[in-house]
């Protein structure tokens, strides 16, 4: 895709509000898909709302792009209605299509080893929420992350990789009882550990996981430096992210 298609996608993100400026945008961004080969590749980004990722994974030189946004419970409203105002000032070049599936209804549905790269932003605790709050304690519970994750592991290609984006249920704030000010709506119980995910997804046949803590975009590299540890994370907002590969 040309820079001006890649400076437009910018331009209109911080117009819909989606982020404050371009800096902190790019540098999210950046730090998401870091040592992350987007061209020529099968993108599929689970719970994708407004389609941010997907559209930039087409104009990274993505083959396709496929976001999933059910608007069931965890979606906020609107997402379908803002991806769509959002494709209108695109290119229809784009190879991004949005379906209104939950990720278990879309893999009954895909073939095996359909895609190169699967993105869950901020979406893996809700797959299946009260699932996930019990995960721990009900082998029913989970039992039914691991069939979903098994059927992920189907439908990706082989050395595929899965990128995934969540808060830890490990929190200075929550621990103390007290509401966290720096993100205040965040519902702790219905979040599990990094750790605890890559487990789970090692018994569904995942593999080198590597994870990273997530820092304010505003504070661009310098707070990476910082922040990117366990301990600044826990003191603040517990944010992180990891990849694996199948």
């Amino acid at each position: 895709m040309t820079q001006k298609i890649a400076t437009d996608f910018y331009d209109l993100m911080v117009s819909k509000k989606m982020y404050s400026r371009k800096s902190n945008l790019k540098f999210y961004l950046n730090n998401l898909f870091e040592n992350v080969q987007l061209a020529e590749k099968d993108v599929l980004d689970v719970g994708g709302g407004r389609g941010l990722l997907s559209f930039y994974a087409a104009i990274k030189g993505a083959k396709r792009a496929i976001c999933l946004e059910p608007e069931v419970d965890g979606s906020r409203n609107g997402m379908i209605n803002g991806y769509n105002e959002i494709r209108s000032e695109l290119p229809e070049s784009l190879p991004v299509n949005l379906l209104p599936l939950t990720l278990q209804e879309y893999l009954k549905q895909t073939e095996a080893a359909s895609f190169d790269i699967v993105i869950m932003h901020a979406s893996i605790n809700h797959l299946d929420e009260e699932a996930c709050i019990h995960l721990l304690d009900d082998d029913a519970s989970y039992h039914r992350y691991l069939a979903v994750f098994k059927n992920v592991y189907r439908v990706m290609k082989p050395n595929g990789t899965l990128i995934v984006t969540d808060a830890s249920r490990n929190n200075f704030f929550n621990d103390l009882g007290i509401k966290n000010i720096f993100v205040p709506s965040i519902e702790w119980h219905k979040h599990q550990q990094p750790k605890t995910w890559i487990s789970l997804l090692k018994a569904a046949g995942f593999k080198n996981p590597t994870t990273h803590w997530l820092t304010p975009n505003r504070l661009g590299y310098p707070g990476k430096l910082l922040m990117d540890n366990y301990f600044m994370s826990y003191m603040t907002r517990s944010g992180f992210k990891f990849t694996m590969n199948k």
